[in-house]
């Protein structure tokens, strides 16, 4: 009952069908919020605040045979340590034109692009969102993105957005009792970690 008063028996069904959830990170896993420090040798890095409800939502994914990734025009060595700490399937990073990753995702998982879920903020997303099954956005999107979203999410950027498209896939594909049941004994994460496949676009060859 829950599912259907919260999403749209659309968005649920485009659920059902997704093996792959992507999103960026930038907008969508923070706050959009970009902070920079400086070390005593005089090299600038930039810190990510990241979530922790995401973080697990990663996990919960894993364990329910579903791949995950990121797609993003940035590159901070924090985003990678996130992605690998958290056994994602797929890091693209300084993709400023996103395409190319999403068709390189779908040979590689073997997967169409209505099983594919991406979650965005920002206009360099609008390609990729335009194709997948199932295309979300945190409120704070741009106009252009929420236009063409299958669903506006109801948690803020930064705060766990990407765990409520996590959620609301398994519960669409039937397998939140599982998750839950392994909450209860302690099981969430053990399923194991493959090495995450990292891309760089100054390295691309497709």
């Amino acid at each position: 009952m829950f599912m259907e008063q919260k999403y749209s028996p659309e968005v649920i069904q485009r659920a059902k069908k997704i093996k792959v959830v992507l999103t960026d990170v930038d907008g969508v896993l923070t706050d959009a919020s970009m902070n920079f420090f400086t070390t005593p040798a005089g090299a600038t890095l930039e810190v990510k605040k990241f979530n922790a409800y995401d973080g697990i939502a990663f996990h919960m994914l894993r364990d329910s045979g579903i791949k995950t990734g990121i797609i993003t025009g940035g590159n901070a060595p924090s985003t990678e340590y996130r992605a690998k700490a958290l056994g994602m399937d797929y890091l693209y990073y300084n993709f400023l034109s996103k395409l190319q990753p999403l068709e390189d995702i779908l040979i590689k998982a073997g997967v169409r692009e209505d099983q594919v879920a991406f979650i965005g903020d920002d206009l360099i997303d609008l390609p990729v969102m335009m194709r997948v099954g199932l295309a979300c956005c945190p409120g704070a999107a741009r106009d252009e993105i929420k236009k063409y979203a299958h669903l506006m999410l109801h948690t803020p950027a930064g705060q766990g957005c990407y765990r409520e498209v996590a959620e609301l896939i398994l519960k669409a594909q039937g397998s939140w009792d599982e998750v839950i049941a392994k909450a209860n004994v302690g099981e969430i994460g053990l399923s194991r970690k493959k090495e995450t496949l990292v891309v760089n676009f100054k390295d691309w060859k497709m």
